[in-house]
């Protein structure tokens, strides 16, 4: 199976389910761990990156990896993982 024939699974957010119906309540849990997860993932890879370039550029590190560090900042404060119990529980509209 190739990456091209893979198709992404549809995103189903909880403001759009009806709670009583059971299976799309599993489509959203599903749905926002796997767009937590891909968030997960993408701090890793920049936070990976950043390293190598701090080891690859030593002393001028500071300077020459500075716009990844400040990517990897923004990322880690846009991402903070709750989890979707918590967000089914504070959930306003329901």
């Amino acid at each position: 199976m190739s990456y091209e024939s893979h198709k992404r699974p549809e995103l189903t957010s909880f403001d759009d389910i009806d709670y009583d119906d059971f299976s799309q309540v599993q489509k959203a849990r599903a749905s926002m761990t796997r767009e937590q997860w891909i968030k997960t993932m993408e701090i890793k890879v920049t936070h990976d990156a950043l390293r190598q370039c701090k080891r690859y550029h030593g002393v001028d590190a500071q300077r020459n990896c500075r716009p990844i560090l400040l990517k990897y900042m923004k990322m880690i404060e846009k991402a903070p993982l709750e989890g979707y119990l918590g967000y089914q529980k504070i959930d306003p509209s329901k």
